[in-house]
Order: structure tokens, then C-alpha cells, then sequence
């Protein structure tokens, strides 16, 4: 059994697009090809790779599914040892794919692309921002070779590495009372009502602070916006609990929101770098996790 790379490569495109023609209109071909490589595939494996729906697209069985991610693998091998072999230089150069949690991203992953890039400025980074349960798809998928994240219900697939702890505070409208005290307790905050960061995972880490002192917060708003959550609390419409704290106490709205310690004891948030066990990471996803790390040192 033989199959090429071009056809796996379009029949990736074509799993990704959901459609033949938006497959072809990415790669610049033209759709018969795209339906060529398909077929190839299916009767080198004699399975079938996609169900057709006319008007509608394509969408991939199961048999199809698991095809995808073996040959996300297998194409990134490929890619590792094209690079390795047309290398005339000991300079690294390549695509590296990485995901990275929504809040983590817009704290820090500006200032980790900029000083990578000047240390390497021939390895190209695509970023995928997602939430936790779509970084575990992206990596299992093979869409997303390294994520930097929290600590949050990690698969046992994944590989882990610890970077730094963020520990949870209080935010607060600055006319609140509780914004003059040194301190704040997780139950003067039930008190108030609440604007809850709903993520999947990370709704269920701050709801969990409370419930372990037997306490449930008055939740008055949702979000699975970082910025929204402080412009809610900067224009009084409730307090918040974060982990990751930005440089400046101005919302987006121009207003102000405070920060305070919490005395209970509280478990932090671990920002962490996973990748799925079964892809042995190249060596260029290995040096971009060692400048997350020293990044991380240096800021601390």
C-alpha cells in the first residue's frame, strides 16, 4: 500500500473546508483534482473517507476521522524531514503550529512571538486561539503541535511541562467598599452579584473556589470574554474573580476596576505548555517551548 503525500494533503484541505470547492479554491487546483486525490485514497484503503451531501458538502465518517488525524501525523513527519534534509545551515527554519488559551494569548503571546522571532526569524508561527476543550481537539487532531494553557482537566494524552502560577483575586467596581479593604473573602463576594468567565473548564475552576467553602456565588452575567468581564464589574453590574491580571486597571468603557487579594486559601492557575504523547515534538516546537520558559523567568 502506497499513498502519497499530495493527495493527503488535499484530502486534509478537504476534511478542514467541508467542502470540495472551498478545498480547491485554498490550494489553487482545481475541484476534479481534489476529488481524485479522495477517491485514490479511499480505494488504496478501501474505506470510505467522507459522506456526500448534495448542495450541503462533505462531512467525514468515523473510519474518515481517524484517517484525518493519522495523516495530520504523518504530514508533519514530513514536513520535519523536509526541513531537516534542505537545511544547507545550522539555522532553523519551518512552520510551527501552535494553540494558546483565549486570556493567555492576549496577556502575553504578543511578547513571546516578537522576541522568538528575533532569535529565529526563518521558523513562521501560526496561532490557533482557542478554549480548553478545543486546544486537547486541536492537539489530538494533529492541528496544533505545542499549546500553552492552564492546568485544567488535562487529558492523560497530553504531556505537560509547568511554567508559572497565576493565583485567583477579587475584581472590583473602584466605588465598591470591599475596594478600600487590604483584603477580600470569598464570602463577601456571594454578596454581590457575580460576572462568571464562562469557558468550558474554566467556569467550572472559579465556581469550584466557592464551593469548597460550601458557597455558591450569585451569578448575574456570563461571558467567555476576558475584557467583558471587567468592563461588567468597572460599570458596577457585579464583582468577578480572575487569575491573570493586565497592566492597566482601565477597561475598554474608560472606567476602572480594582484588584484584591483573596484570604481564603484559594488554588491557583497553572499556565502550562502540553502536546499529545504520541507526537514526538521537532525540534523547533522543543526551542519555542524553551523560550516560553525563559520568557516566563524573565518577567517574573
Amino acid at each position: 500500500m502506497d499513498i502519497k503525500l499530495r493527495p493527503l494533503r488535499y484530502f486534509i484541505a478537504a476534511a478542514e473546508c467541508g467542502s470540495l470547492s472551498e478545498a480547491a479554491n485554498k490550494l489553487h487546483i482545481s475541484q476534479p483534482s481534489i476529488s481524485a486525490a479522495i477517491v485514490e485514497i479511499e480505494e488504496t484503503l478501501d474505506l470510505q473517507l467522507f459522506v456526500r451531501y448534495p448542495s450541503k458538502g462533505i462531512r467525514l465518517t468515523a473510519q474518515g476521522i481517524k484517517v484525518l488525524e493519522e495523516a495530520r501525523i504523518l504530514i508533519r513527519h514530513a514536513e520535519s524531514f523536509r526541513v531537516a534534509a534542505s537545511a544547507v545551515s545550522s539555522q532553523l527554519r519551518g512552520n510551527l503550529s501552535i494553540a494558546c488559551f483565549l486570556n493567555i494569548g492576549s496577556h502575553y503571546l504578543s511578547e513571546i512571538i516578537r522576541t522568538f522571532a528575533e532569535k529565529y526569524p526563518d521558523i513562521n508561527i501560526h496561532i490557533h486561539d482557542l478554549d480548553q476543550s478545543a486546544i486537547f481537539d486541536a492537539l489530538s487532531s494533529g492541528k496544533a503541535e505545542l499549546a500553552l494553557t492552564f492546568d485544567l482537566d488535562v487529558p492523560k494524552s497530553m504531556n505537560t511541562k509547568h511554567i508559572v502560577a497565576r493565583e485567583p483575586y477579587a475584581l472590583l467596581p473602584a466605588n465598591d467598599p470591599l475596594a478600600l479593604q487590604e483584603d477580600v473573602q470569598l464570602k463577601e463576594l456571594v454578596q454581590r452579584p457575580f460576572v462568571l468567565m464562562d469557558l468550558p473548564h474554566t467556569n467550572d475552576y472559579f465556581l469550584s473556589l466557592f464551593a469548597r467553602k460550601k458557597l455558591i456565588p450569585n451569578i448575574r452575567y456570563r461571558t467567555t470574554l476576558f475584557e467583558t468581564v471587567r468592563t461588567f464589574v468597572a460599570s458596577g453590574l457585579g464583582v468577578s474573580v480572575l487569575n491573570l491580571e493586565p497592566k492597566s486597571a482601565t477597561t475598554y468603557n474608560g472606567n476602572e476596576v480594582v484588584i484584591k487579594p483573596i484570604r481564603d486559601k484559594v488554588d491557583p492557575l497553572n499556565i502550562v505548555l502540553i502536546h499529545y504523547r504520541r507526537l514526538k515534538p521537532r525540534r523547533i516546537a522543543e526551542i519555542f517551548a524553551a523560550h516560553v520558559v525563559e520568557f516566563f523567568e524573565k518577567t517574573q
